[in-house]
């Protein structure tokens, strides 16, 4: 003779209110999740007219060449970075003449540097001038035993008078295209 145990009314209810449970912890989960990943703070720098927001989880470094420099040290082998860069140009000028300078001045210090393309695209409805490449990023360091990784890049180049802003965005190639969303709210973010 087997048993069957009966499932009374207060038994339902107490699977749901468990199931209930789970998915508000799982909700709330997901948006303290989101809420740190992308908590920003402001910067300005005074001397050069650049406001926006950084990421508050970053690591950031301040100069001359770059003005900003965050590297987010949670983003894998290559940690992602963003770089924000300010050089004069004549008004007349192309503002592909500050990406051809980088172009150079990159191609000197890393290994098989290559341009893949350079396109016109709209930021925060100006036209800016987007310029995307890749190269591979060797450790000389002779006690370290690292393989080379591929590094793709976008420089955008922002027009304002009597100037250019350059904003990078360097990823590993794995975490490229999941961490293009972090340059997208950086960029457009600024104020100049």
């Amino acid at each position: 003779m087997t048993v069957s145990p009966k499932t009374s009314r207060r038994d339902r209810w107490a699977d749901w209110a468990v199931i209930a449970l789970v998915v508000v912890a799982l909700l709330m989960g997901l948006w303290l999740r989101r809420s740190t990943l992308y908590r920003t703070e402001d910067f300005t720098w005074g001397d050069a007219g650049i406001a926006g927001r950084v990421f508050a989880g970053w690591v950031r470094q301040t100069g001359t060449d770059p003005l900003l420099s965050a590297r987010n040290p949670l983003s894998g082998s290559f940690n992602t970075v963003l770089e924000l860069r300010s050089r004069a140009l004549a008004a007349e000028a192309d503002p592909t003449l500050a990406l051809d300078a980088l172009t150079l001045e990159r191609a000197a210090t890393v290994d098989a540097y290559k341009t893949l393309s350079t396109a016109e695209v709209v930021v925060r409805g100006e036209t800016a001038v987007q310029r995307t490449f890749t190269y591979v990023l060797v450790d000389h360091h002779p006690y370290v035993d690292r393989l080379p990784e591929v590094v793709r890049g976008v420089d955008v180049a922002l027009r304002d008078e009597g100037r250019v802003i350059v904003v990078t965005y360097l990823a590993g190639s794995e975490t490229f295209d999941a961490d293009y969303r972090y340059f997208r709210t950086f960029i457009e973010s600024l104020r100049y």
